[in-house]
């Protein structure tokens, strides 16, 4: 046998234990119940369901470096989409469409700097969500009570699964606490999202970052940001993004100069812009996997996942 095979044959060994440890069957009942009540508490306020977009011209220049997950199809370049911010806010032009949410995949081939992360995946998905006419504040409400509903599901639904799994979902208390990024900076350091997290009982929110082009700038404070993330407690880390969105062409233009993007590479959406079209809007994307890795107690977001994605994993299947 050669080399090859063998490394195969301990591949293929090592997946097939995995798939029939009992637990991971909970974890995807776990999975199914999560997903079910996403969907129900947003369509039972109103949203409705778009389907995801998985090539187009442009996508999320995201906030870092990345290696470019394209294809060339008929004469043209398509990118792999890394996550659907500007197709939400395109979603949003038409009249009677105000409350949107994608269960959407995206691809994101990331670099070594991250490879050792028990969060990071190549390809992983999204409950995103967008309101237009929302503010920052109505979408972190939004959260706060969409996290309340699927925590109280997955206590009624799901009560012999988190047994077989060990784990006891902490209380959620609202409103979650709200730091901002600055404070953080200055009192734990550069890595306060790992001390926050270590620290912190319960989910809190992060605010102000300068990121993508597409997070609104806070127009009573300058160079601050009507942004934030989601951060889980016991140590499990980053679990969202969200922000109000940018609409006005000509802020759009400047953030893009400022942040050293290429306007060309998202001409179309510009021109939508351009003319006016682009709603005011707030929402944000929750990690699928991430969110299922905090309520099942799991440290390897690999563990989570019937076909392992993650920067650590082996693609065998």
């Amino acid at each position: 046998m050669s080399a090859r095979n063998a490394a195969v044959n301990l591949q293929v060994e090592s997946f097939l234990r995995k798939i029939q440890d009992p637990r991971l069957a909970a974890i995807l009942r776990v999975q199914t119940v999560v997903l079910e009540e996403l969907q129900r508490f947003a369509t039972e306020r109103g949203f409705v369901q778009l389907m995801p977009i998985l090539l187009s011209p442009f996508t999320d220049p995201l906030n870092h470096d990345v290696y470019p997950a394209e294809i060339d199809y008929r004469g043209r370049t398509f990118k792999l989409t890394a996550s659907m911010i500007f197709h939400k806010q395109l979603a949003l032009v038409p009249q009677g469409l105000e409350r949107i949410f994608i269960v959407s995949p995206n691809i994101r081939l990331e670099k070594m700097e991250v490879k050792d992360s028990v969060n990071h995946m190549a390809e992983f998905s999204q409950f995103d969500f967008e309101i237009k006419g929302a503010t920052m504040e109505e979408a972190l409400a939004f959260l706060e009570e969409l996290y309340a509903h699927v925590f109280a599901a997955l206590r009624s639904r799901c009560a012999a699964e988190l047994a077989a799994l060990g784990r006891e979902l902490p209380a959620l208390e609202r409103p979650f606490p709200r730091y901002r990024s600055e404070e953080l900076q200055r009192d734990l350091g550069d890595d306060y999202y790992d001390a926050l997290s270590r620290r912190t009982p319960v989910p809190c929110f992060v605010l102000s970052f300068e990121r993508e082009f597409y997070d609104r700038e806070d127009p009573a404070r300058p160079g601050t940001f009507r942004n934030f993330d989601l951060v889980y407690p016991e140590g499990y880390g980053e679990a969202l993004s969200g922000a109000e969105r940018e609409y006005r062409h000509e802020n759009l233009l400047r953030r893009m100069e400022r942040r050293g993007t290429s306007p060309e590479a998202y001409a179309a959406y510009l021109d939508v812009a351009r003319q006016g079209l682009l709603p005011p809007s707030a929402g944000a994307g929750i990690g699928i996997q991430r969110l299922l890795k905090f309520v099942c107690g799991r440290r390897q977001i690999a563990d989570v996942c019937l076909f392992d994605r993650s920067l650590s994993g082996d693609f065998t299947f």
